[in-house]
């Protein structure tokens, strides 16, 4: 394998890695609001600060990889240090173990699932580790990751455990997959918080479109349900964090960044320019079936293609996987909201 070499990253008008600052913003902003909830929702001690340290390592595990010196940085050590890549993959499940014994719900069963939960993908990923292309063993990793958030093969510990506001392991796959990710060296992910103007363009007006056919759709089928009332200043902001960084962001890491992605670069060589637009009806259906589980990342499979496919048009469009997730975003707000 040639030796890899070091690239310099642009600097924004503070002198910073490009996208360091906003993934520090996006960490404050996750952790305090995620402290506001904690603070005002009663439970033990050991529950809210166990909740708290918690959430903070995976919020910084989910935001600072969008700084894409940090996430090339980390690609590279990983790659070259196979101890510190399994120090890394260790968090998951050492993590797990002490918020479930924090809050009295840890069990032998839960902790050989969390186990498997990292090192399965790990196992898959790795047999694939000296081919570009993406390989049989990537689908089964992204595949079991999907199934076991799908079909609850994992605890459904939430964080905080009473009045939840997120799933550990439906957060958690997010860092997890950063980290395999970087390890296989997977090209075109897309994962940054650098936006252009134009790409949060195409991301919202894909995505408010697509919002407007959801709900007229739903309409249409279901008929229209009477609004129970505006909701609270917090808890709409409540609401945007959760539609996107913890349903529409993971999902996107999977869909997005797994599958299309994936699919587009492992049909190139015999589909050519098809091959985006053959990765993207494929992605777009399996986001249609991810909408059936239950408490699934979309109410439905109509609402669940229909982000899908402005998902995945934005990701064409863009290469951001954070567009895409802006997208699909704006469709689980708007059709939660009403």
């Amino acid at each position: 394998m040639a030796r890899e070499q070091d690239h310099s990253h642009p600097t924004d008008m503070f002198g910073l890695p490009e996208g360091l600052l906003a993934a520090i913003v996006a960490a404050l902003l996750l952790i305090g609001a995620f402290a506001l909830h904690v603070f005002a929702t009663p439970m033990p001690p050991a529950e809210r600060w166990g909740s708290l340290t918690t959430f903070g390592f995976l919020a910084l595990g989910l935001t600072l990889p969008g700084c894409a010196a940090l996430y090339d940085g980390l690609g590279r050590v990983v790659r070259r240090d196979r101890r510190a890549l399994a120090a890394l993959l260790a968090l998951a499940p050492t993590l797990y173990a002490a918020y479930a014994l924090a809050v009295r719900e840890l069990t032998t069963v839960g902790l050989l699932s969390a186990i498997l939960f990292t090192v399965v993908p790990a196992l898959a990923f790795g047999l694939a580790r000296e081919r570009r292309q993406p390989t049989l063993a990537d689908a089964v990793a992204l595949t079991y990751l999907s199934l076991a958030l799908g079909l609850h093969l994992v605890p459904q510990l939430t964080l905080p455990q009473q009045g939840g506001l997120v799933g550990f392991f439906s957060l958690a796959i997010v860092p997890l997959l950063l980290v395999l990710f970087a390890a296989r060296g997977w090209p075109g992910l897309g994962f940054t918080w650098h936006l252009s103007g134009g790409e949060l363009r195409d991301a919202l007006a894909a995505g408010l479109l697509a919002t407007a056919l959801a709900l007229g759709a739903s309409a249409l089928l279901y008929g229209i349900r009477p609004a129970s009332g505006l909701p609270t200043a917090t808890s709409f902001i409540m609401s945007i964090i959760t539609s996107y960084f913890f349903v529409a962001l993971p999902a996107e890491l999977l869909l997005r960044g797994g599958a299309q992605n994936g699919l587009a670069r492992a049909l190139a060589g015999r589909f050519g320019t098809r091959a985006p637009w053959l990765a993207l009806a494929a992605a777009t259906a399996l986001s249609a079936l991810a909408g059936i589980a239950p408490g699934g990342w979309a109410p439905g499979p109509l609402a669940g293609g229909i982000a899908g496919l402005a998902a995945g048009w934005s990701y064409m469009r863009t290469g951001k996987l954070t567009a895409a997730a802006l997208a699909s975003g704006l469709v689980v707000l708007g059709v939660n909201l009403v």
